[in-house]
């Protein structure tokens, strides 16, 4: 793909959306913040206290020196815990402090044995559980979709053996495989794949054919950092499907996934048969089969098309990707998109712990770029489950269209920072007039971090020359 975007063709065309990538990352170091606290029980008489250690990868362990049992703080914020890795030395009863420190509700649960701790928003709250064995136990967020968002972890509950001797262990050992929805790291010589690629129709007479293939991939959030993705095409977010006001449109989905699935078209006119919504309006497709939807594509608009099968834990681990629905020839809307010179698509969303844009966190965004003078159009799609208020250094932008549908001349208006809400789309435009380099990004300042370093998240360059 090119370095950049095209320039407009010299027809009445409009530009190609474009998700470009800016170089490669050489040298890219991952850094990831740990910021676990920890409660220390007071010593008993005539004993040490508790000893805090470091062992693999950064995780903290708290020997047994002390009859008291551990207590661990943890917090919660936006779709992340401030540590993936917990330690105790050996069985017994473990305290928990748990701080929500974000603005959105979450919890802290493990299964087995059962424990539920779930403090409102800037409050913590504590909890108590006895691990009767060692053993490595799941810790997650159980609200919707947060779990899949990224939102577990590990405790291992060791033997009770003795520090020294569990860190050499666990040193020696080949590291473990990573589980589904678990972040890894591996080195990386090239750039992520881009998700939002265009994908080509084929014709079957006067109808545009496009055939979507759903299936589990590793997918990189930013280089060396992988994560399990349930994917359209191999690509998160799914390919772009582009098509004209007024085409017959046929969409194929082949199911390869582990789970029944189904394709939900958010924001066109569709007849009912083809909403997508399982045991509603269709049968689930069952793992290894397809279906098939068609319509007639209208109104023009921008779009997005998800899953709607267990949609809180299939969205969030990617099986969301765009619709564009560009105006018939001579409308008002089609003498309007003739005279964008640039044309960018940003969908929106939290992935593996991380927030992303187009698939990706920052530094491995797109760069969106114009030349002094040209007309830019984005396109901005919420697919993700947190509202995201998006700014622009240095411009004011227009807002020229809502939900797949344009604003009358009299309604559209100046912002520089949009709030959007999940399942919701904007169009906005500006004249490149500022030259520099400026950025993009989310202002909700964790959502700018990757799991806590900074810069990250949700922030892309636009660069006007």
């Amino acid at each position: 793909m090119s370095a950049g975007p095209p320039d407009r063709d010299p027809g009445n065309n409009p530009p190609t959306i474009t998700a470009s990538v800016a170089g490669v990352f050489a040298g890219f170091g991952i850094l990831v913040a740990i910021g676990l606290g920890w409660t220390l029980a007071r010593s008993v008489a005539g004993q040490p206290p508790f000893q805090l250690a470091t062992g693999p990868g950064g995780a903290v362990t708290l020997s047994a020196a002390s009859a008291e049992p551990p207590t661990l703080t943890v917090a919660a914020r936006d779709i992340s815990f401030d540590n993936k890795t917990l330690n105790v030395a050996g069985p017994g009863l473990v305290n928990f402090v748990v701080s929500n420190t974000g603005a959105i509700e979450h919890d802290f649960t493990i299964d087995i044995p059962k424990v539920k701790i779930a403090p409102r928003p800037g409050q913590r709250a504590t909890g108590a559980v006895t691990f009767e064995k060692p053993g490595t136990y799941s810790f997650y967020c159980s609200l919707p979709g947060h779990r899949e968002a990224g939102m577990e972890g590990k405790l291992i509950v060791g033997t009770g053996a003795g520090l020294s001797s569990k860190v050499e262990a666990a040193s020696s050992a080949a590291p473990a495989a990573p589980t589904p929805n678990m972040v890894s790291h591996a080195s990386s010589a090239t750039p992520p794949v881009r998700g939002n690629q265009p994908i080509q129709p084929v014709m079957d007479g006067t109808v545009k054919v496009f055939s979507l293939t759903a299936s589990v991939v590793q997918w990189e959030i930013i280089p060396g950092v992988f994560s399990e993705a349930w994917a359209y095409n191999g690509q998160v977010p799914g390919p772009v499907i582009r098509v004209a006001e007024g085409d017959r449109v046929r969409v194929t989905i082949k199911n390869q996934l582990p789970d029944t699935t189904v394709i939900h078209f958010h924001g066109p006119e569709l007849p009912n048969s083809m909403d997508g919504v399982p045991d509603v309006t269709q049968p689930a497709i069952p793992v290894g089969g397809s279906f098939t939807y068609e319509f007639k594509a209208t109104p023009a608009g921008t779009y997005i098309y998800h899953t709607h099968q267990n949609s809180a834990v299939q969205e969030p681990k990617g099986l969301m990707g765009a619709l564009i629905i560009d105006p018939a020839p001579a409308s008002a809307e089609a003498v309007r998109d003739a005279k964008f010179d640039r044309d960018y698509l940003q969908v929106l969303g939290e992935f593996g712990g991380y927030f992303i844009m187009n698939g990706h966190s920052f530094p491995a965004t797109d760069v969106m770029e114009a030349k002094v003078g040209e007309r830019v159009r984005f396109r901005l799609i919420n697919a993700g489950q947190a509202a995201h208020p998006m700014h622009l250094h240095g411009y004011h932008f227009k807002v020229i269209g809502t939900d797949g549908r344009p604003l009358p001349e009299g309604a559209i208006y100046l912002k520089d920072t949009l709030n959007i809400s999940p399942g919701e789309r904007y169009d906005i435009e500006f004249v490149a007039d500022n030259p520099g380099v400026w950025v993009f990004h989310c202002h909700i300042l964790s959502h700018v971090t990757n799991q806590g370093v900074d810069p990250g998240g949700m922030i892309a360059v636009v660069k006007v020359v």
